[in-house]
């Protein structure tokens, strides 16, 4: 499976960290953030046990949330957790949203339900609101390497960032995978992986956005020894996927003089749907997945219309690869959207302009960010993803040649059975080289090239 060789290569390079001791930390008192630590134990796909580490985020009177990194739970449908004031005793824990295929930065998200399950002494990690951007920082991670004892707390450095990137010294067991990297007490980070001489994992940013994502807010080391927050609408509730950006975010003008609207980097719970043959769809019954977009993006507000597309085929002399509109007349109304366009045509006009076809996972995140407003409710669009039938646990695709369509359910025609919340999830598929899939298309551009 693809998100666990990665992770794999740790195995071995356990070499140059040292554990460190509760006196060597100063004021740190370690057993306080060791409390704020699980041990996770389950199972891959294939059987093999593995164990990780996750840490709590927020405490309920009857509720404990864990993060960790997706790679840990992935392909068990019952993991196992352990407290820190509860060893040896394996609870039952519920993944309420597990990312796929980004070996760096998936995340998943679990909840411990129960008083009964939750004991004293556990304490709600701090979340750091400013992360140190230099390089040589003192860190400390705490995990469970093979070779070590429980709840082990290893030191090291902060070899560089990347933007949401964390990048550590030296490299840690893969036991430690989905730990608290922390710097004076608090997270600055999460570990997700290493390679042969680097920790790499993701900032707290990364792990702040994708709890709020399902309406959580971390506490302030809360602690059941006092008194845990009421219980909150639980994260399930979320299933409208509200968008976090709905202000007026700033435009531009393409070169193809189209309005462009501003798409912020982060992540989006989605979900898993299944199409029946008889028209409808329903919300497949997993974990919430969420998708994860690295960097900020501009967007075409509008679909390419036939007057622009006229214009760039009469500019470059572009010969159609799809043969539909050189068989028709074109229609009465050119401001419409352009549809019936090959993928090869749409890359084809995007580059003309200067840009280039939205990603998958972009353009899901400019439909819920923008709540719906750059979306045509009758046309399907387009995207510059290989299709793949397991989008989150990808494999080679069957067919190189099929492309990923998005659009509204009304753009396929399709209806929601009962009881799903299911807006912009949907995804079919057509080859690159059918002009008659009555897709259309916009253009994105990133925003480094806008100045």
């Amino acid at each position: 499976m693809m998100v666990r060789s990665t992770f794999l290569v740790g195995l071995i390079m356990l070499l140059g960290v040292r554990l460190i001791h509760a006196a060597e930390v100063g004021t740190l008192d370690i057993a306080r953030l060791q409390s704020g630590v699980v041990k996770i134990t389950s199972k891959s796909s294939e059987g093999t046990r593995r164990v990780g580490t996750g840490f709590l985020v927020k405490l309920e009177k009857e509720a404990a949330y864990i993060v960790t990194a997706a790679h840990v739970v992935a392909g068990d449908s019952d993991p196992k957790v352990e407290f820190f004031t509860k060893r040896n005793v394996s609870l039952p824990v519920e993944v309420l949203g597990l990312e796929g295929d980004d070996e760096l930065r998936g995340l998943a998200l679990l909840i411990v339900k129960g008083r009964e399950n939750l004991p004293n002494g556990l304490m709600a990690l701090s979340l750091a609101s400013v992360i140190p951007s230099a390089e040589g920082v003192d860190i400390m991670v705490i995990g469970f390497p093979r070779n070590q004892g429980p709840w082990a707390v290893a030191k090291g450095n902060i070899s560089s960032r990347q933007g949401r990137d964390l990048y550590f010294s030296p490299a840690v067991d893969e036991g430690y995978s989905g730990g608290p990297i922390i710097q004076s007490g608090k997270v600055i980070g999460m570990v997700g992986g290493t390679s042969q001489t680097v920790g790499r994992g993701v900032t707290v940013r990364s792990v702040q956005d994708y709890i709020e994502g399902f309406g959580i807010t971390a506490q302030e080391s809360t602690s059941t020894a006092s008194t845990a927050t009421e219980s909150s609408p639980p994260p399930a509730a979320m299933a409208k996927l509200e968008p976090r950006h709905t202000t007026q975010d700033p435009e531009i003008t393409g070169k193809d003089g189209a309005p462009m609207v501003l798409i912020h980097a982060g992540r989006l719970p989605t979900k898993i749907v299944t199409i029946y043959g008889n028209g409808t769809v329903e919300e497949v019954a997993t974990p919430l997945f969420s998708l994860y977009v690295a960097d900020n993006f501009y967007i075409d507000r509008q679909l390419v219309t036939i007057t622009r597309f006229r214009q760039f085929l009469e500019t470059t002399g572009h010969r159609l690869r799809g043969l539909y509109w050189e068989q028709r007349d074109w229609p009465a109304d050119q401001n419409q959207a352009i549809d019936m366009v090959s993928w090869h045509d749409a890359v084809a006009y995007c580059t003309w302009a200067r840009k280039r076809l939205p990603s998958e996972d972009e353009w899901e995140k400019a439909a819920h960010d923008t709540k719906g407003r750059i979306l045509d409710p009758t046309v399907a669009e387009w995207t510059s993803s290989a299709y793949n039938e397991s989008r989150f646990f990808p494999s080679e695709p069957n067919d190189q040649r099929q492309r990923t369509i998005r659009g509204s359910l009304s753009a396929f025609n399709l209806k929601v059975r009962e009881g799903s919340h299911i807006d912009y999830q949907v995804r079919m598929h057509a080859t690159a080289d059918n002009a008659e899939a009555g897709a259309g298309f916009r253009c994105v551009r990133n925003t480094a090239s806008v100045h």
